[in-house]
């Protein structure tokens, strides 16, 4: 079974608001094992709305809608859906007495938009809201079905567990499974490269996503029961796995520093960092782990050379004979970051993140990772094409990678 999934509102188009609806639409109808053939955003106008439930209706077997069935002027989609079903809107006087009553047990008095909330197409049925005052509208058409819920998340969340997936999973003929890999320190092609042949598993699916210095391996499995789905995409990971070794550092939304954070927690170890292009952002990764306290003692940025100097201890003789941007100077950042905090391990970054400040010898993209564990320590030299936030997020991946694979020894 599949299904076309359209949310509806202008604020989505216009890019003042995330589809979150539609990205949890997505989500749940996997888990019930409904694939999703198209996704849409479209404005509050019932033409173009129409003629988008008119389009599902031809690719799908179902057609789910989520927003406008509010009480303000701007909520068209019962009238969207009156022109694609070709069915007139008519009043339910029986849903318009409760929606008052809902009101009134509440200690308010609906307002004159409210009686639209009962307004359905012909021959529709009700969605029950258990959450607010809009109810949703089912309705059936050559088999198919449309599904028009409320754009508030909580109510269609809660309608659509409801009401609505009892209907779908009746209808579904097979079951997916799915998992994500999450690996780092390694390019997108040579992930590819070393799992491209097990890309054919009978019954799966990969998709391959580089981000932000780490890249991602979406398996989808599919089979006549949940069971076998949930053993074909297992299988799949467990081979993908075995190939790639410790680069992966993680399934699901599994992210580098709770994994970092993970790792020090088992070992009583402690982190901290001096950073200079990064600015912070290496320090905000690892304090957005819930409960870091216990394992991150804290960050210098460093930005300036003399602050270089005066924080963690760098040697002004030393950029004077390397430059800023180097492997000795990201060391030392790494071993003033241990001192300073008294850590167990510290981190240092320092690099030319653009887009200017870049030379023939040390161009934009240029940065220098270092680790220091009280002993011989490591370090990493990148050059990467791109802009100034992918080169900076790309260095924290680095950083904290470095310190994942040296936790993990």
């Amino acid at each position: 079974m599949n299904a076309a999934v359209l949310a509806v509102g202008s604020e989505l188009v216009a890019g003042l608001r995330q589809d979150g609806n539609g990205d949890w639409l997505i989500r749940r109808l996997a888990d019930l094992g409904v694939e999703t053939c198209w996704r849409a955003r479209v404005e509050d106008d019932p033409g173009k709305i129409a003629g988008l439930v008119r389009r599902g209706l031809g690719d799908a077997a179902a057609v789910i809608l989520t927003g406008g069935l509010g009480p303000t002027e701007d909520d068209r989609t019962r009238e969207a859906l009156a022109l694609a079903l070709d069915a007139p809107l008519a009043r339910d006087p029986a849903m318009a007495e409760t929606i008052v009553a809902m009101f009134t047990a509440r200690g308010r008095t609906a307002g004159a938009g409210q009686a639209k909330q009962a307004d359905r197409p012909s021959g529709a049925a009700w969605i029950a809201n258990p959450v607010g005052s809009a109810p949703g509208i089912l309705a059936e058409r050559d088999g198919k079905l449309v599904v028009a819920l409320p754009g508030v998340p909580e109510e269609m969340r809660a309608m659509f567990d409801r009401s609505v997936a009892p209907r779908l999973t009746a209808g579904v003929g097979r079951s997916i499974a799915r998992t994500t890999l999450r690996i780092a320190g390694r390019p997108e092609s040579y992930v590819d490269e070393r799992v491209r042949d097990l890309y054919a598993a009978e019954g799966t699916e990969t998709t391959i996503l580089a981000s932000s210095g780490t890249v991602e391996l979406l398996l989808t499995a599919r089979a006549a029961d949940p069971e076998e789905a949930r053993r074909r995409v297992d299988a799949l990971a467990d081979a993908m796995r075995a190939r790639l070794g410790r680069d992966v550092f993680g399934t699901g939304n599994d992210t580098l520093a709770a994994v970092v954070g993970s790792l020090c927690l088992r070992r009583g170890a402690t982190v901290a960092g001096a950073e200079s292009c990064t600015g912070g952002l290496l320090g905000a990764a690892l304090t957005d782990v819930p409960g870091s306290s216990a394992w991150f003692r804290g960050a210098l940025v460093c930005y300036a050379n003399d602050v270089k100097t005066s924080l963690a201890g760098v040697s002004a003789d030393l950029i004077e004979a390397h430059g800023a941007v180097s492997e000795p100077v990201a060391r030392a950042l790494a071993a003033g970051a241990r001192r300073v905090f008294g850590a167990d391990f510290g981190l240092g970054i320092t690099g030319v993140a653009g887009p200017t400040g870049g030379s023939l010898e040390k161009p934009v993209g240029t940065v220098h990772v270092a680790l220091d564990d009280g002993g011989a320590g490591r370090a990493v030299h990148s050059n990467w094409p791109g802009e100034r936030g992918v080169i900076r997020r790309r260095a924290v991946a680095v950083a904290l990678d470095l310190l994942r694979r040296r936790l993990l020894d």
